[in-house]
């Protein structure tokens, strides 16, 4: 069976056949007759809705678990649109790959976005020793070159290959801006920009190809301070402890009220720009889905 194209099939009341991605463990809703499920189909251009509202057809995938399945489906509008799933099974065509579905942010604008900051931080007075110290901690083999790999989230903004790398593109950018309209902060140019391209490198071991990874319950945070113990010498001996020991601040506290509180003023920074940024990214993807012109 082909790949379904979910674009196309988006429509009210279309029937549509053909082979989806729930790359996402999908959930199991009380109604007010019956159970239902809900999850997420994956496709290169967006995510998009499910239900099934069956016990016999959602117990497959409870059975089978994420994977590509062959469905066939209804569009439906209610309170947004979703697909009604209508009939699925596991799909045994071994031409296709779960990585013929993943969204993807190209790597050559990837590249280019990275680089532009890095040249406009370096302006800021961001030091050749920071972005020194960055490079080899990004190629450390213990990240399998994930960091520009793995998306931002399994949901919500950047959830896409490569969108981990963008997140923080964007973050960098920002802090840019800051520094024009705070030139105060520029002595602290080496610590707000390193925790910045640190503050989220945990999610290289929290998610695994947009989806959850095995260990996924030991978040970002704590994965991310884990990891950089292993820098902890070499970071006091090109700053010192109070650097290391803010930029673990900053990896736990950026989640503000939905993790640590900030318990420094790097950190607060860190966690506002994090919070504009992924918040104005999930704003306009959701407006790029929207079909009302709002």
């Amino acid at each position: 069976m082909a790949i379904l194209n979910l674009k196309e099939a988006a429509i009210n009341g279309k029937v549509s056949h053909g082979s989806v991605l729930i790359n996402s463990p999908p959930m199991v809703r009380s109604g007010k007759k019956n159970d239902y499920m809900v999850g997420q189909f994956l496709s290169p251009e967006e995510s998009y809705d499910f239900k099934i509202w069956e016990e016999d057809i959602f117990s497959i995938v409870q059975a089978n678990g994420t994977g590509i399945y062959d469905v066939e489906v209804i569009g439906a509008e209610f309170n947004g649109f979703y697909f009604t799933v209508k009939k699925i099974e596991p799909s045994h065509d071994t031409t296709i790959s779960k990585h013929d579905f993943l969204p993807f942010i190209p790597r050559d604008y990837i590249n280019k976005q990275w680089l532009n900051a890095i040249k406009r931080l370096k302006n800021k007075g961001v030091s050749d020793k920071c972005w020194g110290l960055v490079q080899e901690i990004l190629a450390d083999p213990e990240l399998e070159n994930r960091f520009t790999i793995e998306g931002a989230a399994v949901h919500y903004h950047d959830n896409k290959i490569g969108g981990l790398v963008n997140h923080t593109t964007k973050m960098l950018n920002i802090l840019v801006s800051l520094f024009d309209n705070h030139p105060e902060l520029q002595e602290c140019a080496d610590l707000m920009a390193f925790s910045i391209v640190v503050h989220d490198i945990g999610k290289v071991f929290e998610y695994r190809d947009l989806a959850p990874s095995e260990y996924w319950y030991a978040n970002h945070r704590v994965r991310g301070i884990e990891f950089l113990t292993k820098y902890k010498d070499k970071i006091i001996d090109i700053y010192d402890e109070t650097f290391y020991r803010q930029v673990q601040s900053v990896i736990s506290g950026h989640h503000g009220d939905f993790g640590d509180r900030p318990t420094s003023v790097a950190a607060g920074i860190v966690h506002y720009i994090d919070t504009l940024e992924s918040q104005v990214t999930g704003l306009i993807e959701a407006i790029n889905t929207a079909k009302g012109d709002r």
